[in-house]
């Protein structure tokens, strides 16, 4: 998987993101294709399998502009491209995927695999790298300086998950 890191700080929304992507049989890998992009008027930053992002970047896919619209939209984009799975529940569910989307008014949402959609009133993180990322996002919550938060937290999943590696990106967005 990977690790993508959101913070809401004072009507902005910062999120940061590693460069690497595993193999099935575990190897890293450091890849040209962003975790991390924006598509008007969204900046969206994705883990999982790097076909599942691939789909979502503007070149493939309008987003809706109600951010409340844009869980139905993925599923029907996902299910276009072929990027759906079906458990043996019988339920369709990304393939293991999961999505933070930053818009234009100051707002925070991750996208869960199953398409729950929840809006973030502080700080998340997601993928493998994500229990290292929140711990130190935790402890430098006093910290000012968003993009050094950022950093700190994907150098501490860098530093314990497999999944997670340089280089690191991270995007200020707002109006």
């Amino acid at each position: 998987m990977s690790t993508i890191i959101g913070i809401i700080d004072n009507g902005k929304v910062w999120m940061g993101a590693d460069s690497y992507a595993t193999s099935a049989e575990g190897e890293r890998r450091r890849i040209v294709n962003r975790k991390m992009f924006f598509n008007n008027p969204y900046l969206i930053g994705h883990v999982g399998t790097i076909r599942t992002g691939q789909v979502v970047k503007p070149e493939y896919f309008e987003p809706p502009e109600n951010i409340y619209e844009f869980p139905d939209k993925l599923r029907e984009q996902l299910e276009d491209k072929g990027c759906l799975a079906t458990n043996p529940d019988d339920q369709t569910s990304m393939q293991a995927s999961n999505f933070l989307i930053a818009n234009l008014n100051g707002q925070l949402f991750e996208i869960l695999s199953d398409f729950q959609m929840n809006e973030i009133i502080d700080f998340v993180a997601i993928g493998s790298g994500a229990p290292y990322a929140l711990g130190s996002l935790w402890t430098t919550r006093s910290w000012s300086d968003s993009k050094r938060r950022i950093m700190a937290a994907l150098k501490a999943a860098d530093t314990y998950d497999m999944s997670t590696g340089p280089p690191f990106i991270i995007e200020e967005f707002l109006e």
